[in-house]
């Protein structure tokens, strides 16, 4: 709990800084990153950003697959591909597309 606690400091010292800090994984499945979670810190013009991806037809709507990350000229959308629908959402929060959050704080 301790290494949280000063994770969690740390974190809010970057922000006071100016600095803003995301979540960064290309492949997220069943809530988890499969690879190693990154952080990156967001260049000027970028966003936070989270993308998820949802079979059209299921019948919970179960996400599919999420990626995170920090992204130039990022747009807000919700774009629909055949059987897919794919949700970006774009934020300038530090951490803001963390995918245990139930939704981004937008621009």
């Amino acid at each position: 709990m301790d290494k949280l606690l000063l994770f969690d400091l740390s974190l809010l010292c970057l922000s006071v800084a100016g600095v803003i800090q995301c979540k960064q994984c290309l492949f997220y499945k069943d809530g988890k990153c499969e690879e190693a979670e990154q952080m990156c810190t967001l260049k000027e013009g970028e966003s936070c950003v989270i993308q998820t991806i949802f079979f059209l037809f299921s019948k919970e709507r179960k996400y599919e697959q999420i990626q995170t990350g920090c992204e130039p000229n990022c747009k807000n959308s919700e774009d629909i591909f055949e059987k897919l629908v794919i949700i970006t959402s774009c934020g300038k929060m530090d951490i803001c597309n963390d995918p245990s959050f139930s939704q981004i704080v937008s621009e």
